[in-house]
């Protein structure tokens, strides 16, 4: 009796295509070879800095789901650095370290909501991006190449976000920053800003929790006016202003103190 042999599914998980542009909104140029710099991005990209969506990622196999609807696309015509081959982004989870040859990533954000329909999605009635791009922080630096073999680390760390006016960021931001590292120690912590009326508050919180699944969550709300959007959440009785939902923990607060001071210290 002959026996049949199932596929083989390929086994590597690598880099198809590295791709930077020096101007925002520029569709990006491919690279043989870069240099993953710490706490920044890839040398000379215009998307790289001190934030929590340094590198962007997008699967060679989503482009070419793209490509069977007619678009003509190809490595870095979404905007991604890095174009992988083999590799399931998704479900690996903000949190989870990537190795690059030298180089160390933490991924930050799966997906994200875009506030403009691109090119793409004109042409296409869709766009991959938002559904399947991933973003990291760069935690070592190194030369990364074509060809390059992508390692999933056993490692997942804790991440952490606030959700703020971008004045209250100005004036607060840094102190509850600083109170988050010391607690927590995250890979990262996120910022997300609220629109001039608040009317994004409810999206963001459920992205956070329900997609991102990040693991601490600070409201900072001087006005008080999310407090009853938290009543779907589960309280924590021994602590006031702290919910939880599923691994994430939501923290509310009124005054950088809320955040800071034991219960017993507040009015």
């Amino acid at each position: 009796m002959q026996i049949k042999k199932l596929p083989r599914e390929n086994p590597l998980k690598t880099i198809k295509a590295i791709s930077i542009s020096d101007r925002k909104g520029m569709r990006k140029e491919n690279r043989s070879t870069t240099r993953l710099i710490k706490n920044f991005g890839l040398e000379d990209d215009a998307h790289g800095g001190k934030w929590h969506r340094q590198v962007s990622f997008l699967a060679q196999e989503s482009i070419n789901f793209m490509r069977k609807k007619g678009l003509d696309v190809v490595a870095g015509n979404f905007a991604e650095n890095i174009t992988t081959e083999g590799l399931d982004l998704i479900p690996l989870g903000v949190g989870k370290h990537l190795q690059i040859g030298e180089a160390e990533i933490v991924l930050s954000q799966l997906g994200k909501i875009c506030h403009n329909r691109c090119a793409i999605y004109h042409q296409a009635g869709d766009c991959v991006m938002p559904r399947e791009g991933v973003f990291g922080v760069v935690l070592k630096g190194g030369e990364i190449k074509t060809g390059d073999h992508i390692e999933i680390l056993a490692e997942t760390s804790r991440s952490a976000a606030i959700i703020a006016a971008a004045d209250d960021e100005k004036l607060y931001g840094e102190q509850i920053r600083e109170y988050v590292r010391a607690k927590w120690h995250p890979a990262f912590i996120r910022f997300d800003s609220l629109s001039d009326k608040n009317s994004n508050f409810e999206a963001i919180l459920k992205d956070l929790t329900d997609t991102q699944r990040i693991d601490d969550i600070i409201i900072f709300d001087p006005s008080g006016g999310h407090g009853l959007a938290l009543a779907a959440y589960e309280k924590v009785a021994e602590r006031g202003n702290i919910y939880r939902t599923d691994n994430t923990t939501i923290y509310y607060c009124r005054r950088v103190d809320d955040l800071t001071s034991p219960p017993s210290a507040r009015q």
